[in-house]
């Protein structure tokens, strides 16, 4: 009762949103005033909303641009996609956490609709379900991709995928990829379908599952396809720094280059690779370092020492898993910095790596579409 009341102190002919959030579970009444919501920009709710509420809503507000749910545990959609469907110019898309098949084949049949003027495109959804992203080839003027498969796949491929199909996607307008969890097949297709304008890729995966052929590829299709690539994150082993060299050789435009994972790793032929071939433009580097690198820290002052005659350089690092009985290596490591700042081979650090750091000296550059 008091819920109601409150909302008719707001929903009125005074009043006009532009930005509308709806929390898990909401189950109270609005009077859809046309003169309230007909300018709504930004719509953001949680799972299991009354449909009733969004059927309702869509029919006064078809200006939303930035479209935000989480449909974990939905076994209704059909507001989700009235809702979507009358909006004349949805921009940003972001479905989150689809936990249920039929949810999803219904989800791709109505974004496929609105492709035409979706320009930021954010999927999650459970690594068993045999997705085809072939139907991203309808998104002409997609500039924003990220993918995110939940649960940990029980098979080194990462997920079910109909490869065959997928190899013919085309991605013409494609700037922007960040995936997590998604197998490095299905990454490496991708990639070769949105060719050069790629300039930022941002890749997170648990390497337990790797094949190496698939990692292989999988770098080499940025160097092959790639060549106006600016900020890059990925994990990196020794098995590919081959690859990884030849990267850095073709991608000239690079500017980022952020390190997610060091299992696996040798840091002097990493470290090595980097003072050789790293291009002019490389300025700007993050990595995460755990407690066993402490005694390795004299592979990072050769790093450091090595860069002298190039471009100062942004440095951001993660401590990772360092206790309280590993201060002293955590200090050794600050003092390291601080030394090689005091020289002009640093210009600035950051501990702690952010990876929405609005900074333009920061080391990940990225526009929050959802946030």
């Amino acid at each position: 009762m008091i819920r109601n009341e409150l909302l008719k102190l707001f929903v009125n002919n005074n009043t006009n949103f532009i930005s509308l959030f709806f929390p898990y579970d909401y189950k109270c009444q609005v009077n859809w005033n046309i003169r309230c919501f007909s300018n709504l920009k930004y719509f953001y709710f949680c799972n299991d909303i009354d449909q009733n509420i969004l059927k309702e809503l869509a029919t006064v507000s078809k200006s939303i641009k930035i479209f935000n749910c989480d449909v974990v545990n939905c076994n209704d959609i059909s507001g989700i996609i009235r809702l979507i469907e009358v909006q004349k110019n949805l921009d940003s898309v972001r479905i989150s956490r689809c936990d249920k098949y039929e949810t999803w084949q219904s989800i791709e049949e109505v974004l496929i609709k609105k492709a035409i003027t979706v320009q930021n495109l954010y999927l999650s959804y459970n690594w068993h379900f045999d997705v085809d992203l072939k139907f991203l080839s309808h998104f002409v003027n997609l500039k924003s991709l990220e993918i995110i498969e939940c649960s940990r796949p029980p098979n080194q491929n990462g997920t079910i995928l109909n490869l065959n199909q997928s190899e013919k996607m085309s991605l013409p307008a494609l700037k922007i990829l960040k995936t997590n969890q998604v197998s490095f097949i299905m990454m490496t297709r991708l990639i070769e379908s949105a060719n050069v304008q790629l300039t930022v890729i941002d890749i997170h995966f648990e390497d337990i599952f790797c094949d190496f052929e698939d990692v292989r590829r999988f770098f080499q299709a940025i160097y092959q396809n790639c060549p106006n690539i600016e900020y890059l994150t990925l994990p990196i082993k020794d098995y590919v720094l081959i690859e990884f060299e030849r990267l850095l050789i073709n991608c000239q435009h690079l500017i980022g280059l952020v390190i997610r994972s060091e299992r696996g790793l040798q840091y002097k032929s990493l470290f090595e690779i980097l003072n050789k071939s790293s291009p002019s433009s490389l300025i700007k580097f993050g990595f995460s370092l755990n407690r066993k690198f402490g005694g390795k820290y004299k592979l990072l002052r050769s790093f450091l020492a090595n860069w002298k005659d190039r471009h100062t350089m942004l440095l951001q690092i993660w401590p990772v898993n360092y206790i309280l009985g590993h201060e002293k290596e955590v200090n050794r490591l600050y003092e390291l910095i601080k030394y090689y700042e005091a020289r002009g081979i640093v210009k600035q650090i950051d501990w702690g790596i952010n990876w929405c750091y609005d900074s333009e000296e920061s080391i990940w550059i990225e526009k929050r579409y959802f946030y």
